[in-house]
């Protein structure tokens, strides 16, 4: 074969296989993870306080993504609860060790009744409250409160608003917190949660995302 025709060839085939490449991803699923994050303050002077956090930012954060994929909600072909994250923040006036209960309800009506739950989420065991600051760390999540999340998650694909509660329960704290020697930090706790949308008939919108 001569070298024109053999260069012809390749160009050829490598044009195919590019046209091929092309239309897997127009019409391929797209992967998505997102996460829901709430700041949560803490002042104590003792060992033992339950304090509690809202997570409602569901519903714009997957509707905010589902625009800029100029998709609608009946093309999200699954969600779950990826990890949980959690962070603290400008521990105060120094080192803590605290053995912590989270759980977590759904809650959709203000003050009302828990929708599901409340079902252990996580937990802390003489955690040093400086050595979480920086960078969030995965925890080890308990199923019931995973599950929870994840129904939460599936009732927010077909149209609902879930809230969700988290329930921090403090057991012990060492050294014990007094009014003369507060406790003071916050902890920053994230819901990351990823779900899948069904590309197939859709153009990609809002920056051409392939």
């Amino acid at each position: 074969m001569k070298p024109l025709c053999a260069r012809l060839l390749v160009l050829a085939v490598l044009g195919a296989l590019l046209a091929m490449t092309s239309c897997v991803f127009d019409h391929s699923d797209v992967v998505v993870t997102e996460k829901v994050c709430v700041f949560i303050d803490e002042y104590q002077t003792t060992g033992t306080y339950d304090t509690f956090a809202l997570c409602d930012q569901f519903k714009e954060v997957l509707e905010a993504k589902l625009k800029e994929y100029d998709v609608e909600k009946k093309d999200v072909k699954s969600i779950h609860m990826e990890s949980g994250e959690f962070k603290t923040i400008n521990v105060q006036p120094h080192d803590w060790k605290v053995t912590t209960k989270i759980d977590i309800a759904r809650q959709d009506v203000p003050n009302g009744p828990y929708d599901n739950g409340p079902a252990p989420f996580m937990k802390f065991r003489n955690q040093s409250l400086k050595q979480l600051q920086g960078r969030p760390e995965d925890a080890d999540m308990y199923k019931d409160g995973v599950k929870l999340v994840n129904k939460a998650l599936e009732a927010l694909v077909k149209g609902e608003d879930p809230r969700l509660i988290l329930i921090i329960n403090n057991e012990t704290v060492t050294p014990t917190p007094s009014p003369s020697d507060p406790m003071q930090f916050t902890l920053k706790a994230c819901v990351k949660f990823q779900f899948v949308i069904r590309m197939n008939n859709h153009h990609n919108g809002g920056g051409g995302h392939h």
